[in-house]
This record gives C-alpha cells, sequence and structure tokens, in this order.
C-alpha cells in the first residue's frame, strides 16, 4: 500500500514538473521602441558611471570612454571619427557649465548629432 502511495505521490509530482515545463512561453517583445528605451537606459548608465572619464576623452576627441560611448549608441564605423570630431570640436555646447549632469550631456550630446546627421 505504502509503495503504491509512493509511486502515484512521485507519479504525480512529475507530471507537474513536466507540464510547468511545457507551458508557453511568450516570446520578448522586441518593438523598437523597447530596444531604444533599453538603449537608453543603457547609455545614460554608462555615461554617469564614467562622466569624468567621459569628459576628458570628448574634451580630446579620443579615448577609450569615448569610444565604448560610440559603441553603445550604434554608430556605424564611418561616423565614429566624425563622432569623436564633434565631441571635441561642440565641447562647448556639450558641457554648457561646469554643473552639466549625465542627463543634461546626453541630452546635448543628441541634440548635436541630430544636426551633424548621424544615423544610430
Amino acid at each position: 500500500m505504502f509503495n503504491r502511495r509512493f509511486y502515484s505521490l512521485q507519479t504525480v509530482i512529475f507530471a507537474v514538473f513536466w507540464l510547468t515545463s511545457c507551458a508557453v512561453i511568450h516570446p520578448v517583445s522586441d518593438s523598437s521602441e523597447e530596444v531604444k528605451q533599453a538603449q537608453e537606459v543603457q547609455v545614460q548608465d554608462f555615461i554617469t558611471n564614467n562622466f569624468s572619464e567621459m569628459r576628458s576623452d570628448m574634451a580630446v576627441g579620443n579615448g577609450k570612454k569615448l569610444t565604448g560611448l560610440a559603441e553603445l549608441l550604434a554608430l556605424k564605423e564611418e561616423d565614429k571619427q566624425r563622432f569623436y570630431a564633434l565631441t571635441e570640436a561642440d565641447f562647448n555646447r556639450l558641457f554648457v557649465s561646469p554643473e552639466t549632469t549625465g542627463e543634461q550631456l546626453l541630452i546635448n550630446l543628441r541634440r548635436e548629432m541630430l544636426m551633424g546627421n548621424f544615423s544610430n
């Protein structure tokens, strides 16, 4: 009697685990708006976490953090050199004051890139 109940219980537990593993999984939506929002958050976090290095790199138009930012912005290879030059040439428009924050920098950078016809 005990063995029969044990095997029945074991069968039920197996069935429950098997059925839950076969559950319908809905694919994650890859709408372009969600992707853009996720990219924007990633870019903002990168700028915030590397702000002082980013400022130094932008002042001279090159550096590891600036290269990392270009990658996160998904710039085309042919646009990267123009992007580096833009950050150096437009440094004072990107960092409008000593109190410029990472959020303000990204807003200013997006504006300058739009004016420079960058596609990303």
